[in-house]
């Protein structure tokens, strides 16, 4: 996930190339394609990078850009791949034009040219290589991420003020340092030793003197903070800076409510919480596609674990007990909903119950006295609230009759491995 999330920096960026293949499509469908993405309008932003592979077909930028939103999509979105094989299928593709398209690049006698070559084919093989993984494809990870490798050092080599690649060398370092002891010997066996210090710093350099990426690549160290060092006051002091260039983002508001969860700040996370529902409290189904990003995005595979369920309740019973008369009425039924779910999921029935049914006697927002009558029937447990996410987030009818069966091939991750 790291080395791939670094791409999402190269995409983010106003652009990350010194110019040889930039073209004003390239910066439209970068300035609008990153807006949606951090708005968590998924198909919005990846239509913005489908018009830059129709304006530009021989760009290898459509195809990276558009595999790298589909690819954090994912990381977003638990089991997207297994749910949207279609979609699948479009990001595959797109990580092999970028590598097709990226040889014609490296044939070229301009150095600039060949080396913007180098460093795009080094990221699309490093996503390749992290698609390998994903399918526990260990060994054919590991050669395509030794490809990608020398690709970024001969980036470096023929500029060594290329810090977009540095970015991809820390990233690379950082994650070969952190793979499972299982696959250790493979990636050792392949020159993939990893670094993390090595890694931080030049994950940092990339931060800090980014021709393009100052602030994006603030995203991505933000991400190393929360989620793998915890060093929640870092990744506050990141997330409001890249608030500031994206006021509007959801994404940006959660991830700073979840800092100030962790750090102890309750009052201040509620604040940003109500933010969001207030941004979406008249378009209740726009509010809905994006929960799935907001419940899974930080944790992947342990999403809805009892970790963070049992936080979550934590932080839904202060906000349960912190609501007030001039807060709108729906705001009072989400919030004993989401706790009754919480409750479900650590197996505390009556509890959940109770805030099932204070819900179907209050205000209704938009599906929640439907929700909550579906739960007093049956526990919600993982899978059933999985389900619910999902058709949410693609917009489609949840059909309640349907969680009978079976759903655990599902929720694994592997889209092969059986």
């Amino acid at each position: 996930m790291f080395f791939t999330a670094a791409l999402l920096l190269l995409l983010a960026s106003d652009s990350a190339l010194a110019s040889t293949i930039d073209s004003p499509n390239v910066q439209t469908a970068l300035n609008d394609g990153i807006r949606n993405l951090y708005d968590i309008e998924y198909e919005a932003s990846r239509a913005d990078f489908r018009r830059l592979i129709e304006a530009e077909p021989d760009n290898p930028l459509g195809y990276l850009f558009e595999s790298a939103q589909i690819w954090w999509q994912s990381s977003a979105e638990y089991g997207l791949f297994k749910g949207t094989p279609t979609l699948q299928g479009l990001f595959e593709d797109d990580v092999e034009n970028a590598i097709k398209k990226s040889k014609n690049l490296l044939k070229s006698k301009d150095k600039a040219v060949a080396t913007d070559g180098h460093f795009v084919m080094g990221m699309a093989l490093g996503t390749k290589g992290m698609w390998k993984i994903l399918r526990w494809h260990w060994l054919d990870a590991c050669f395509e991420g030794k490809k990608a490798l020398g690709h970024l050092k001969a980036t470096v080599k023929a500029d060594p003020e290329y810090y977009d690649a540095y970015l991809g060398l820390g990233v690379f370092d950082y994650q070969a340092a952190h793979l499972p002891a299982v696959v250790k010997p493979v990636a050792i066996f392949c020159g993939a030793r990893g670094n993390e210090k090595r890694g931080l710093e030049r994950m940092r350099l990339a931060m800090e003197k980014g021709r393009y990426l100052s602030r994006q690549a603030a995203q991505y160290m933000a991400s190393v903070y929360i989620i793998d060092q915890q060093d929640y006051a870092r990744a506050l002091t990141l997330i409001h800076g890249l608030r500031a260039d994206y006021p509007e983002s959801p994404y940006f508001k959660y991830l700073e409510a979840v800092i100030k969860f962790r750090l102890g700040d309750w009052s201040g996370s509620l604040a940003q919480v109500k933010e969001i529902f207030g941004l979406y409290r008249s378009d209740p189904e726009r509010f809905q596609r994006k929960l799935l990003t907001f419940v899974c995005g930080l944790s992947g595979p342990e999403c809805l674990g009892r970790h963070d369920v049992g936080l979550a309740a934590k932080w839904f019973h202060y906000a349960v007990e912190s609501v007030k008369p001039d807060d709108p009425p729906e705001w009072a039924t989400i919030v004993r909903l989401y706790r009754g779910h919480a409750a479900d999921l650590l197996r505390k029935r009556k509890d959940a119950e109770a805030d099932y049914r204070w819900v179907l006697d209050h205000a209704d927002f938009h599906d929640a006295r439907a929700r909550a009558r579906e739960c007093l029937k049956a526990p919600c447990d993982k899978r059933r609230d999985l389900r619910y996410l999902r058709a949410l987030s693609k917009g489609e009818p949840y059909r309640p009759e349907e969680d009978g069966r079976d759903e655990a091939a599902a929720d694994d991750p592997d889209p092969e491995k059986k």
